[in-house]
């Protein structure tokens, strides 16, 4: 197996993981902003003891995490916040947007990106739009939220990329989810009593779907092109909406799962076309 192939396949099974990140917020007692805190609180924990063991971390990449961890929890408070708000396809989808934020912020700084990518990201948005069903928004607060996520993801998807190429996935993870859990830490107190009685809901989001899953995302963008990575990372929104679907009645329309499968084959193309113009380029 190929290092572009583990690395997406890497990438589908966290999309799929953090699918299930909708269904913690919809059925806890709490504001989503506390399982936000707590999310931070126990991702910095869990990856500090990787980190502390190793030489430590250096004076440019702790300065980066005063731009790193801001941008992480806005983005994932004001996901939550739309998430809340909304329903689960609502929520996830709108945030779901950030590739095509990517590609046009990839382009206002003069960079080339195919016809056919941009193809493959617009596709994939269309048939995630088809899955969000705008006819079940009951929260413009929450669009707003959802957009503003999205942004938020962009941005810190372009800025992290060059500076986990330089110091690695963990320690990058680690100074991004530090900072940001300094900026949600009242919310994290305020939440503290649900985290001790939810022990073990805490500790997969935290230490699992948060450590290990920012880990693996920023070794994984070292090897694939965030574009190519938002392409794939449509699953999680799918796997949300399915999980709602099913757990949370959240009910599904003939129009929204042929969205759902105009996403699968979409990720399977953008895996299908990069596979393929590796192998050309190593012939």
């Amino acid at each position: 197996m190929n290092q572009k192939l583990k690395a997406y396949i890497l990438i589908s099974l966290l999309a799929v993981s953090w699918g299930t990140i909708p269904l913690i917020i919809k059925t806890s007692n709490i504001d989503s902003l506390q399982i936000v805190g707590i999310r931070t609180f126990l991702g910095a924990i869990f990856l500090g003891v990787f980190v502390l063991r190793r030489k430590g971390i250096k004076k440019d990449l702790f300065t980066a995490g005063f731009i790193l961890g801001p941008l992480l929890a806005i983005h994932w408070a004001t996901m939550f916040k739309s998430i809340e708000l909304n329903t689960v396809a609502v929520g996830i989808g709108l945030v779901f947007s950030y590739p095509i934020f990517i590609v046009i912020f990839e382009l206002a700084r003069g960079k080339t990106i195919s016809f056919v990518q941009v193809a493959i990201i617009l596709l994939g948005f269309f048939g995630l739009f088809l899955l969000l069903d705008i006819s079940t928004i009951n929260s413009i607060p929450g669009v707003l939220f959802g957009f503003i996520s999205a942004i938020t993801l962009a941005i810190l998807i372009l800025f992290g990329t060059k500076i986990s190429e330089k110091h690695g996935g963990l320690n990058v993870a680690f100074v991004q989810v530090l900072f940001a859990a300094v900026c949600l830490s009242s919310f994290t107190f305020q939440g503290f009593n649900w985290m001790i009685d939810n022990l073990l809901v805490s500790i997969f989001l935290g230490f699992f779907l948060t450590g290990v899953g920012l880990v693996t995302y920023w070794y994984v963008v070292k090897i694939i092109t965030p574009i190519s990575i938002g392409t794939v990372t449509y699953l999680e929104p799918v796997t949300g909406v399915i999980l709602g679907s099913i757990l949370l009645n959240e009910k599904l329309k003939i129009i929204q799962y042929t969205g759902f499968v105009i996403v699968i084959l979409v990720g399977l193309l953008q895996v299908y076309l990069d596979s393929k113009k590796t192998s050309g380029s190593s012939a």
